[in-house]
């Protein structure tokens, strides 16, 4: 297919969809969430897994759906669409992208709000009311912030509007433009707060917890986790990638780019645990705190450093900049299709979906308080959506999207996309694909899904 089937352009170079797709991979997980399942999941033990699942599972899973978004150059929908027209596959797998597309949207919607208490804490951090905060003061103010839906409100609605901002205009004009910039700035601002707690705090203690390795630490659920995390880290199964992939130029590899994506995720996430665990071991906070530790721990910290204001503000701007670049990508798989297949501006078609997640949005936040209900599964609002769109949704489709590319795609025309340059590389992912990371995937799923 000729590359002006892309409609909104190519990446101008490699290292643009590096950026692109870096950024969509590095978010909250990165820096909120991996921290704490280290904590939670015996150090060492589980990043010695985790990256053995991102090199034998997330990497060839994310190859397999950026060649997929290459083949046809167009959005998802209409790259399934138009090889089943070809019939090179069946119409059957036309399923892939909407569950790709429908569950980064979901994931959106309550993204949004919890990238919305970052701005917040950064605005509390920055006008020194973490200063000197205590333990009780400190769970008393994330406490009222979930209680208070105006104030949530006004930071999801803030929030939203500059995802909309930035996937309302062209990929070379909005969100190559937006990573260029920030990517970089997260990493530097990243490096420099490492070094900072890793002089201040009891940066022995941490390394040793971090790169500590036990096998009374290895057990089966540090194992789902680990999987679990690499899929969600890398923003497989959202469609993300598989859009990006329609962007990409045929010269690059795509077996180095997608490399150096995981590079760039798994860099982030061990600066995030080298910017908090030295802090943690010389303030005695429990690493194993959870999805509290960035909100409830971390400002008990910052409070009590020296130059924690400032500290503080430049973490939870971290914890914004990353929720917008994976944010952005969220939205991307459905605007592209408004887009191309109806000729919807760019601008409209994201403010159109953008203001849709935004409402579902209000439903998610007001279940943090007022519509504290059971919706279902005796599951609230955002644990519903949370446990559909991560136990189902991504798992789901990212089992489907590489069973189509393993076994239907016809092999010479994965061979086309220069996934890698070497035939032997390929072989070698293409294997490790159908015979490793699929079987993988497909146990891990099924055991999260009976509660092994």
């Amino acid at each position: 297919m000729p590359e002006s089937r892309c409609l909104q352009g190519i990446w101008s170079s490699p290292w643009i969809f590096i950026f692109a797709a870096s950024g969509s991979a590095v978010g909250l997980g990165n820096i909120w969430k991996f921290p704490y399942l280290i904590g939670e999941n015996g150090g060492g033990a589980f990043l010695v897994i985790y990256c053995a699942c991102l090199l034998l599972v997330g990497l060839p899973i994310l190859m397999a759906e950026v060649a997929l978004g290459r083949t046809v150059r167009s959005n998802p929908i209409d790259t399934i669409n138009d090889l089943s027209e070809r019939r090179v596959i069946s119409s059957f797998w036309v399923v892939v992208p909407w569950i790709a597309g429908l569950a980064g949207f979901l994931i959106l919607t309550f993204y949004s709000v919890i990238a919305g208490w970052s701005i917040a804490y950064f605005e509390r951090a920055v006008s020194g009311k973490l200063v000197g905060i205590t333990q009780v003061q400190a769970t008393g103010m994330f406490n009222h912030l979930l209680a208070s839906p105006g104030e949530m409100l006004l930071w999801h609605s803030i929030f939203m509007a500059l995802v909309v901002l930035t996937v309302g205009q062209s990929v070379t004009r909005g969100l190559a433009a937006l990573v260029r910039i920030l990517l970089p700035v997260l990493i530097v601002v990243m490096v420099l707060l490492a070094g900072y707690s890793l002089k201040t705090g009891d940066a022995a203690d941490a390394i040793h917890f971090l790169f500590r390795w036990s096998w009374q630490d290895v057990s089966f659920d540090v194992v789902l986790a680990a999987v679990g995390h690499a899929l969600f880290s890398l923003s497989i199964g959202m469609g993300a990638m598989f859009a990006y992939g329609a962007y990409m130029s045929k010269r690059m590899s795509i077996a180095r780019a997608c490399s150096a994506v995981v590079t760039v995720d798994l860099v982030v996430s061990l600066l995030a645990c080298l910017v908090i665990f030295p802090l943690a071991f010389a303030f005695h906070i429990n690493l194993d705190s959870g999805p509290s530790l960035a909100f409830v721990s971390l400002p008990i910290i910052f409070g009590n450093l020296p130059a924690g204001q400032l500290v503080g503000g430049f973490f939870f701007l971290l914890l914004v900049i990353a929720a917008l670049t994976s944010s952005i990508s969220m939205l991307e798989l459905f605007v592209a299709w408004l887009h191309e297949k109806f000729y919807i501006a760019r601008f409209k078609a994201a403010l159109l979906l953008g203001g849709a997640a935004w409402f579902i949005g209000i439903a998610v936040l007001l279940s943090f308080n007022h519509w504290d209900v059971k919706v279902l599964f005796d599951l609230n609002l955002f644990e519903l959506l949370d446990k559909l769109t991560s136990l189902i949704m991504l798992p789901v489709g990212a089992i489907l999207l590489s069973v189509l590319v393993a076994w239907f795609i016809p092999k010479t025309m994965l061979q086309n996309e220069m996934i890698t340059r070497q035939t032997s590389h390929f072989r070698l992912w293409y294997n490790t694909l159908k015979y490793i990371s699929i079987p993988a995937l497909v146990v891990i799923t099924l055991a999260g899904w009976i509660g092994v």
